[in-house]
């Protein structure tokens, strides 16, 4: 097994520039900012109507991070990178709200969560250049890569090889094999025979990069599985730590993968690529397995879909579609975060 050589000093996998908050990646705060973002839209970060938002979203879904601090420091004068970063947001006038056209549709509800993911799942590359001014290190070595998408096949290949059992990524895996290998143009046999003998202790790491040496960095890293993880590509099981927890796929089939991985994406335009993989099946059978997935899962489910179903004649709320097997009974405000199943409350949508 070869040793990986890092390609640069200061390599790393990085969700965002600065600090990860893995919470603002849970769809509800995400999605809720975002909507915040679009009511205001061509006002500046640090106007009142968008702290009054702020507080809204912060207190509606419990969020642990502070998201309003003062009208001055609110969570956008570190973290609008997060939205940034995921083509949300324009690099324009400073200061100044502008959303990119990807960004309004999912504000608007033209997209549903899992089109959305779909697509940053497909286009995501490191380097971002939507957030990083200095990518200088990366292009002297010509290094850039699709992080999900790595992801995503080494699961596919691990299962198609080691078998279902052992069809998982630990964030640890991640971080001390899959990072360092990557950066060294890493070819899928290397991956998925690393993590094979580090599972079977017959890996010595001790001389391999360290890529993420700050615990800022490991946390970083990790952001990648829960982004997965929180649109539904993986679910996980607790290991009693947060390196050892593992992650598998969900909701996705191995041709679904290979599907993906199909589709040419040469555009720069993420709204352009949506429309491509909207086109395709993919984003409506997660959606559908997601579905059959919660109604076997979450006790009484099945009761509860079939009473908001008639309650709103099978109708998405948002987009009036009317396809049963893609359309999920939705709390506006999420079990989760202490919503309620009062009826009057509790749209369906895709």
């Amino acid at each position: 097994m070869r040793i990986p050589k890092k390609p640069f000093p200061n390599y790393k996998w990085r969700w965002a520039v600065y600090t990860p908050t893995e919470s603002l990646n849970d769809p509800p705060i995400f999605l809720g900012i975002l909507r915040v973002l679009r009511l205001n839209e061509f006002k500046n970060f640090s106007s009142k109507d968008v702290n009054d938002g702020l507080e809204v979203v912060q207190e509606e879904t419990d969020s642990t991070v502070n998201l309003v601090r003062s009208q001055e420091r609110n969570i956008f004068r570190n973290s609008g990178q997060y939205w940034k970063g995921l083509g949300m947001l324009e690099n324009g006038k400073r200061g100044q709200i502008i959303l990119t056209p990807f960004g309004r549709k999912l504000a608007d509800g033209e997209l549903t969560q899992v089109e959305f993911a779909t697509t940053i799942v497909k286009t995501l590359e490191l380097p971002n250049r939507r957030i990083e001014s200095d990518t200088s290190d990366w292009d002297k070595v010509g290094l850039s890569f699709k992080p999900f998408e790595i992801i995503l096949e080494i699961l596919s290949s691990l299962e198609e090889r080691l078998g279902s059992f052992e069809a998982y990524i630990t964030p640890e895996e991640l971080i001390r094999i899959i990072i360092p290998l990557a950066g060294d143009n890493g070819q899928m046999d290397e991956y998925i025979e690393a993590i094979y003998l580090f599972r079977n202790g017959e890996l010595d790491l001790s001389e391999w990069p360290d890529c993420a040496p700050e615990s800022n960095d490991k946390r970083m890293a990790r952001e990648f599985l829960l982004y997965l993880t929180n649109y539904g590509f993986c679910n996980s099981i607790s290991r009693g730590s947060n390196l050892k927890d593992e992650y598998f796929l969900s909701n996705i089939s191995l041709s679904e993968i290979d599907e993906l991985f199909a589709i040419e994406t040469n555009e720069t335009e993420l709204d352009r690529i949506e429309r491509i993989i909207r086109s395709s099946q993919i984003p409506a059978n997660i959606e559908r397995k997601k579905v059959v997935r919660e109604v076997l899962e979450r006790p009484y489910q099945n009761q509860f879909r079939k009473m908001i179903m008639e309650a709103y004649q099978s109708t998405c709320l948002v987009t009036g579609v009317r396809l049963e097997n893609v359309l999920e009974a939705a709390h506006i405000k999420p079990i989760k975060h202490k919503g309620d199943d009062n009826i009057d409350t509790i749209p369906i949508s895709v």
